[in-house]
């Protein structure tokens, strides 16, 4: 089992690998892409993830790779509200990762 914690991060490249798939698949090639957790935002910006344990951190720098603009910004908690809300009201059980 994962701890919270590892939940959290976990989700949240998660998000943002499909994100960054759906947004490439529509044509999209020019990205702001914010989250609240600094410490993905973080790992993204200093592209030191090729070599991380977690599949989906090395596919999100794989996809980082191809031809188009991505920007991260780390963006407050108290931002995210509302997506917050949205989140816990799905009832998604992060011990299903």
């Amino acid at each position: 089992l994962w701890t919270e914690k590892e939940s959290i991060f976990k989700i949240e490249v998660i998000t943002i690998l499909e994100g960054l798939k759906l947004a490439w698949e529509l044509g999209f090639r020019q990205l702001e892409v914010e989250s609240d957790h600094a410490l993905v935002v973080e790992m993204l910006l200093s592209r030191g993830v090729a070599n991380s344990n977690m599949s989906e951190l090395c596919l999100v720098d794989q996809l980082m790779c191809r031809n188009w603009k991505i920007r991260f910004h780390h963006i407050p908690e108290y931002h995210n509200i509302v997506v917050d809300s949205l989140a816990k009201t799905v009832g998604f059980n992060c011990n299903e990762l």
